[in-house]
């Protein structure tokens, strides 16, 4: 699994991660229709990298490892497992 992640994806997962605080469930088609359909390839990848899962409703959440690498208010590009 690859978790070093992009300028432009972490941005992404601070998206989601305020999302997923205010309590929103977000799907790719969600972001897609508010950010554009650009943001389907960053979302792969940060599904690929481990960083998001989709679950059995499509929403996004964060995998486990992700959750904490998010919760500890570092720089989450800079993370490694």
């Amino acid at each position: 699994m690859e978790f070093n992640i992009t300028a432009e994806e972490e941005a992404l997962v601070h998206d989601i991660a305020a999302r997923l605080r205010a309590g929103d469930s977000p799907t790719d088609d969600d972001l897609a229709e508010e950010l554009g359909d650009e943001v389907r390839p960053q979302l792969s990848s940060l599904v690929a990298k481990g960083w998001l899962v989709v679950d059995a409703q499509r929403s996004l959440t964060f995998s486990r490892i992700a959750r904490a690498a998010v919760s500890t208010g570092r720089d989450v590009g800079d993370t490694e497992t």
